[in-house]
């Protein structure tokens, strides 16, 4: 099982889940995808680890995870 982890600022908050958990590292990607469609801003580190997007809140960070691991930031 795999799950998007969202970090939405730097202050010491801790990251939390979007979505539902997916069975494939796919079915997250493709997640995490359509997720960050819904901002004018985002994109994604060069080894496609976590990806980021832009609003009025400020900078946010998401990645997937293997749901049996801790967030981790």
């Amino acid at each position: 099982m795999f799950k998007i982890l969202e970090l939405k600022s730097m202050v010491s908050e801790p990251a939390t889940e979007v979505g539902r958990g997916y069975s494939t590292h796919e079915e997250a990607l493709a997640a995490v995808k359509r997720y960050l469609k819904k901002f004018s801003v985002s994109g994604h580190n060069a080894e496609a680890s976590y990806w980021w997007a832009r609003d009025s809140e400020g900078l946010r960070k998401c990645w997937i995870a293997n749901a049996n691991d801790e967030a981790r930031v």
